[in-house]
């Protein structure tokens, strides 16, 4: 047993001295000697003793380096693009009329408990009158033109109160329509329906 581990440390001390990477070893159990000693014969010479005999192990020891391998990379990787399906489109079975109802509203009437001449004082008193008029293009487009582009347009009153309230652009060109935060929401209500009423 003591020869087993002799063995194991000689081969670990030799492959510490070299200057080779280390390799793996393969320890085979030390072959087990085995010594042929007759039995004591009772004469006065002492009995020779037989040379021990090495038995040598089924397996020879195989000592096997270490090899790092690397990971294998074709010349030509192919690369494999995902399936990308189209959205279909979707189309109407059969088209839609658009319904349109003329407004028969008069040239001239009483909006929101304000006359024309009221609604066009409150105009002045806001300075819109600064930027618009009622039939010509001054800074901003006239009034009538406004009315004309939104008639029958549902969303028109609140698209404009809001325009007033924050101002926006592009609408009629590239003069942006300041926000005008002096007119309180019930004055840009009834001017709004004042520009919407015109013809």
């Amino acid at each position: 047993m003591n020869q087993k581990w002799i063995l194991l440390f000689a081969v670990l001390a030799l492959s510490a001295c070299q200057s080779k990477k280390p390799q793996v070893v393969a320890v085979v159990p030390a072959p087990e000697v085995v010594a042929l000693v007759p039995a004591p014969v009772l004469a006065e010479e002492p009995a020779p003793v037989a040379p021990a005999t090495v038995v040598e192990p089924a397996v020879p020891v195989v000592v096997a380096p270490v090899v790092a391998t690397q990971p294998v990379v074709p010349a030509n990787p192919v690369v494999v693009a995902p399936v990308v399906k189209p959205i279909p489109k979707v189309t109407a079975s059969a088209p839609v009329a658009a319904v349109t109802k003329p407004v028969t509203a008069p040239v001239v009437a009483k909006v929101a408990g304000l006359t024309d001449a009221e609604a066009l004082a409150l105009a002045k008193k806001k300075n819109c009158l600064a930027c618009h008029a009622v039939d010509k293009k001054v800074v901003g487009p006239a009034w009538k033109d406004v009315a004309a582009k939104n008639r029958g347009d549902a969303g028109a009153q609140a698209k404009l109160e809001a325009k007033i309230a924050k101002g926006g652009s592009g609408a009629w060109g590239a003069m942006p329509m300041p926000a005008q935060p002096q007119v309180a929401a019930e004055e840009r209500t009834q001017l709004v329906r004042f520009i919407l009423n015109l013809k």
